[in-house]
């Protein structure tokens, strides 16, 4: 047990290992963490029970809560935290445990020193890679909390550093690309056993061969959404909610332009906003934002971008535009973001499988399709979108009719207008540039906002489909899938021979929770993609192909471009089906 001094507290926690007795899984979660508060973090003149109470006030924030527990904190019942915090015998869940370091001013893992967790332990420095021990034949797995933000990585994303020996051991284990480790970086790491169950998740503060922390807390500024609530605050949110703002414990000052009031906030233990976050503001306001890993930039002087609050007004729009997904709207039917003009060119040199770009929206399908089409077929894409010359575009889809087989056209106009995100950019599909207005090239988004229009909304289009349907929207014709069960001869001569008649091919990969566990591979479940070609090399088969978020791939791929090649024999594995048309 910890050595605690305060007598409640450690009646208190005696009753948690007497719990973990006869539940060995047993971690003290958030209410847990909220009893261990009351008791040191009681106010003169006030009981336990007062102090949970008032903890447990609706509507209190984290910080508030923080707040309130800090007020009745003595020096000794600092220590009694910290002992429960370095030296206790319950485990806290990560939640809980960040919510007790924060009440004690610590930000986070300290530089080098031993940093243990269930089943895995980091021990000393890591100028020479990760080192400590596990189980014996443990894989470690890792992810840079410092380098991952701006990506499309969730924070239990990860990558294979290295394997413990025969005793357990590790040593030199490193992150390497976007990933590699510099001084100060935030590394979550964990060990992998060979049942396939995993320790606990560790954090730890890089010190590296570098004499200086250089990188700063980087910021998605992209995945910030505001809104205007009640009694002039602003609502701010995390718009993609499994990743992250910015590293564990980086402090974001939000300045408002119009009244020049700043308000610093710092971000929990998955990088992300506490729950409920306000802003004092009124829709329109613009906020700068500028950030802090509490080594740079501290004076929060250098600025990493601007987000602006929706007017709640539909930017004079030439026509209506398609409804926003579901997922984009508050709780009484507006939307959470508003429009904004895109005038870039329709076209910007040609048309190429890399200007097709996913954005918040459940519809991989569709721009895997595209960029498949793009890849083989660019001349197809170039005659179905027109520009009209007064601000509007025409789309021109096929629409069979399944009682005759025949095709129509249906032409579809749609004009400019796109759903921002705070920062500016394009909230759905786009393209390079999207956050210029003047530059960003249309015809992607333009497809896509025709297509949302065309069925009914981007919530028609935005939960799910198949490549196929939209070749068959977009070409004609009728569409075939493969499984990818099916021999290898057999999957490979309908992607080369697909490829070879300039046919688009896209593929489909298992559920998550599947057949398959994509992680590490750098493919993820329940994700359509487009395949681009092939290639042959003595007698290994690859498949060629492209992450419709033009990002993320699996490691040893080159450029995070989204572009990567597959051996065939593993294609087959990682993926469900093929598509493309008859």
């Amino acid at each position: 047990m910890p050595t605690i001094s305060d007598s409640r507290l450690k009646t208190l926690y005696t009753s948690f290992e007497t719990q973990k007795r006869t539940n060995p899984n047993l971690k003290l979660g958030t209410d847990q963490a909220l009893q261990i508060l009351a008791e040191v973090g009681d106010r003169s003149g006030w009981s336990a029970a007062k102090t949970l109470t008032e903890l447990k006030k609706p509507g209190m924030t984290q910080d508030q809560q923080v707040a309130l527990a800090q007020k009745g904190l003595s020096a000794n019942e600092k220590k009694d935290l910290a002992a429960i915090l370095d030296n206790g015998t319950v485990p806290l869940e990560a939640g809980a445990k960040a919510f007790l370091e924060k009440v004690l001013g610590r930000t986070g893992p300290t530089p080098g020193g031993d940093v243990s967790v269930n089943g895995l332990t980091v021990t000393g420095d890591q100028i020479a890679g990760l080192a400590g021990k596990t189980r014996a034949g443990a894989t470690l797995e890792a992810i840079n909390l410092s380098a991952s933000p701006t990506g499309r990585y969730h924070t239990d994303d990860t990558f294979v550093i290295g394997k413990a020996d025969a005793q357990g051991n590790f040593s030199g284990a490193k992150l390497s690309g976007e990933m590699t480790m510099k001084e100060g970086d935030i590394i979550r790491m964990r060990a992998r056993y060979a049942d396939g169950t995993t320790s606990d998740w560790i954090n730890v503060k890089a010190n590296t061969a570098e004499t200086k922390d250089t990188r700063n807390a980087e910021v998605a500024v992209f995945r910030i959404g505001l809104t205007a609530g009640s009694n002039g605050t602003i609502n701010v949110e995390n718009i993609n909610a499994s990743r992250q703002i910015s590293e564990p414990g980086a402090k974001i000052q939000f300045t408002n332009a119009r009244t020049g009031e700043k308000q610093v906030v710092t971000l929990d233990s998955e990088g992300t906003f506490p729950k409920d976050l306000k802003l004092k503001g009124k829709a329109g306001d613009t906020f700068s934002v500028a950030a802090s890993d509490g080594t740079n930039n501290t004076s929060f002087s250098t600025e990493v971008g601007k987000v602006q609050v929706p007017g709640g007004t539909n930017g004079g729009d030439i026509l209506p535009d398609p409804a926003l997904h579901k997922d984009e709207l508050n709780a009484d039917g507006t939307p959470k973001f508003g429009k904004k003009n895109f005038t870039g060119p329709l076209i910007d040199g040609k048309i190429e499988a890399g200007d097709v770009q996913q954005g918040q929206i459940g519809n991989c399908y569709f721009p895997a399709a595209v960029a498949a089409i793009a890849q083989q077929n660019p001349d197809a894409l170039k005659n179905m979108v027109k520009a009209n010359g007064d601000g509007t575009y025409t789309v021109t889809f096929k629409e069979k009719d399944w009682m005759t087989g025949r095709t129509k056209d249906v032409p579809v106009t749609v004009d400019g207008d796109l759903y921002a995100r705070s920062w500016g950019g394009p909230l759905y599909g786009h393209s390079a540039n999207s956050g210029e207005p003047t530059k960003m090239e249309m015809w992607f988004p333009i497809i896509e906002k025709a297509y949302a229009s065309w069925k009914g909304s981007y919530d028609a289009i935005g939960n799910g489909g198949f490549s196929g349907e939209v070749f068959e929207d977009f070409l004609g014709g009728s569409s075939k899938s493969i499984n990818t069960s099916a021999s290898a001869d057999s999957v490979w001569n309908t992607i080369t021979k697909a490829i070879d008649a300039k046919k688009p091919v896209a593929a489909g990969t298992h559920d998550d929770g599947g057949p398959v566990n994509y992680t590490n591979t750098g493919v993820y479940g329940d994700h359509a993609y487009s395949i681009l070609g092939y290639e042959k090399s003595g007698t290994e088969r690859y498949v060629v192909l492209r992450n419709p978020w033009g990002e993320s791939e699996p490691s040893g791929n080159g450029a995070n471009d989204g572009v990567f090649k597959l051996k065939l024999s593993e294609f087959q594995k990682l993926y469900d089906n093929v598509m493309t048309l008859n």
